[in-house]
């Protein structure tokens, strides 16, 4: 499947929903927001699908006001565009009218289930924002600046501002034709990546305080507990950053945040070098990208999901 064959049935097309997945990031805010701005402006009636609002710090988009208002497809629309989301369970919306409608399936997670009529993954893009950059192209689109910006920050988002080995010299090329409309990246930059909550801080604060280093520093472990989120009136996808800080440390190659839930712990998993981490929280359902990904492990106690984890990985390293 090509982004002309796409982009043929989308021109083919009026009434189309566009949806990401649940928890939505910059990548996949920005995104389904850029897409939604280049359809209208094709003349497409064009509904944004979600069950919860964007992340705050998204606010500065245009249309962000649109994310959560509604999440069930219209009986009128005839094209679902599912953008950034592996699997169909995690698109955030109702189900009603799911398994009838044409379904456009675009993403970049090499661990994509192709739950589309059409599938587009692209595991060597850095972000879903730049494919859909080139599906602009294919659709004869030309990004103003309301589109550059929503692209902008899904690509900035996903390659954590060009420091992730995802950037590719494609990555700069679509960027340097984002920043020619004009573009403030540098308020987005600070935005995204300089500016942070005051409870945000307290938060990483609470997560360093439990740092241990495994395997002679080759993994580090934070953990938050549910009440650390109750006592900061935060939620859990705020802390969406903090396990970055634990590659800091020169010799540790994964980084794992493990999250307290009911019955269960949210994980997220950075890596340098050698381990895969889409591999490694596949282990346990998950998926993502080879340096960052996610997934949840079902423990009774902390110590239990630790153990769980840290067996997986010193499987992997051995192999």
């Amino acid at each position: 499947m090509n982004l002309n064959e796409i982009a043929e049935k989308i021109l083919q097309t009026d009434r189309i929903a566009v949806v990401t997945h649940a928890s939505p990031d910059g990548d996949a805010v920005g995104s389904t927001l850029g897409i939604t701005l280049a359809l209208r402006e094709l003349g497409k009636d064009v509904v944004v699908l979600s069950k919860e609002p964007a992340p705050l710090n998204l606010s500065f988009l245009p249309f962000y006001e649109e994310y959560g208002l509604e999440a069930t497809i219209g009986e009128d629309r005839e094209l679902l565009l599912a953008l950034d989301c592996g699997n169909k369970e995690r698109l955030s919306m109702e189900r009603d009218g799911f398994d009838e409608i044409f379904k456009i399936n675009i993403d970049h997670h090499v661990s994509n289930e192709m739950y589309g009529k059409l599938n587009y993954v692209d595991s060597d893009s850095a972000s879903t924002a730049e494919i859909i950059f080139e599906l602009m192209e294919a659709l004869g689109v030309i990004p103003d600046q309301s589109m550059a910006q929503c692209l902008y920050t899904g690509i900035v988002s996903d390659t954590g501002s060009f420091r992730f080995p995802s950037t590719t010299a494609k990555t700069l090329r679509i960027t340097a034709e984002l920043l020619e409309t004009g573009l403030d990246f540098s308020y987005i930059q600070r935005v995204l990546f300089s500016t942070s909550e005051f409870k945000r801080i307290k938060l990483l604060g609470r997560a360093l305080m439990t740092l241990e280093s495994h395997m002679d520093g080759f993994v580090s472990i934070m953990n938050l507990e549910a009440n650390d989120f109750n006592i900061l009136s935060i939620s859990d996808r705020d802390s969406g950053d903090i396990v970055n800080y634990g590659l800091e440390p020169p010799e540790a190659d994964v980084s794992v945040l493990l999250k307290e839930a009911e019955g269960f712990f949210r994980v997220s998993v950075r890596t340098k070098l050698q381990i895969d981490a889409s591999s490694l929280c596949g282990k346990f359902d998950g998926g993502g990208h080879v340096r960052a990904a996610g997934c949840n492990i079902k423990a009774e106690s902390l110590e239990e999901a630790k153990r769980l984890i840290l067996e997986e990985i010193e499987r992997m390293r051995s192999v």
